[in-house]
């Protein structure tokens, strides 16, 4: 299959002519359908449209805890949650996105990427449900030193919030 956009700007390009067009449901509805490199490039694009327009991408949190579960494309999973870091978290969905955040957080097959965003959302809910502090803080403190510096500096942030919360 052929490539979307090749660089920054191409794809600059596209999530500019998405927006012009109006097609912001569209794009979201054809990430949802690839779950190939083409759903990549399409979720990269997703990504950065939900960095210029902020509040269209909340109507779909509840909906992305349905199909997101089932990917296998580690890049689309990232871009996802990505834009889902700055959205006000599902309250319909809580359960299911708790559960899916703390499989990801655990699963040592995750990407590192993926990972950072998972427990950015997780701490999130942590704030709303303080019960979950001890289980994060536990994941996070277990799995520290198997974690690269990215990871490891985000969970330490993490664990510092979270230490807060027990006390």
């Amino acid at each position: 299959m052929k490539r979307l956009f090749s660089s920054k700007e191409d794809r600059d390009q596209y999530v500019a002519k998405i927006i012009k067009e109006k097609k912001q449901d569209w794009l979201y509805n054809e990430v949802k359908k690839h779950d190939d490199q083409h759903g990549n490039q399409l979720a990269w694009a997703l990504s950065v449209l939900c960095d210029l327009e902020i509040t269209w991408f909340e109507k779909h949190i509840d909906d992305v805890i349905l199909w997101l579960p089932a990917i296998k494309t580690q890049g689309i999973k990232r871009s996802v949650l990505r834009s889902v870091v700055p959205q006000p978290l599902s309250t319909e969905k809580e359960g299911e996105w708790v559960d899916y955040l703390f499989e990801l957080t655990q699963d040592m097959e995750t990407d590192i990427a993926v990972k950072v965003h998972a427990i950015e959302i997780l701490s999130k809910y942590v704030l709303h449900y303080p019960e979950l502090a001890n289980e994060l803080y536990l994941i996070l403190e277990d799995n520290l030193p198997y974690y690269g510096p990215a990871l490891k500096s985000r969970s330490k942030r993490v664990m510092k919030k979270l230490s807060k919360v027990l006390g």
